[in-house]
């Protein structure tokens, strides 16, 4: 009665794999209608404000390389 027999363990993994695949099923439902809804949401002109950066060869700091300026050393190579 309590034992394990092949009918009952192929039973167990047939019913294992229903709700296993059934849970997949609905995730997959759920991320495919969030998707949409953030892609419905997202703004169509974003631009990359993204701006090179270079090391200076004094105080070693990272400043952008369009708007370097002096870093107030004596031998900063990055004009006032």
């Amino acid at each position: 009665m309590f034992g394990f027999s092949i009918g009952k363990l192929l039973v167990t993994g047939i019913a294992i794999l229903v709700v296993w695949y059934g849970f997949k099923l609905l995730a997959r439902d759920g991320k495919d209608s969030k998707m949409t809804s953030r892609e419905a949401a997202k703004p169509e002109n974003l631009g990359v404000n993204a701006e090179e950066l270079v090391e200076c060869g004094v105080c070693q700091a990272y400043v952008a390389s369009a708007t370097a300026s002096d870093c107030g050393r004596s031998g900063c190579p990055y004009p006032a």
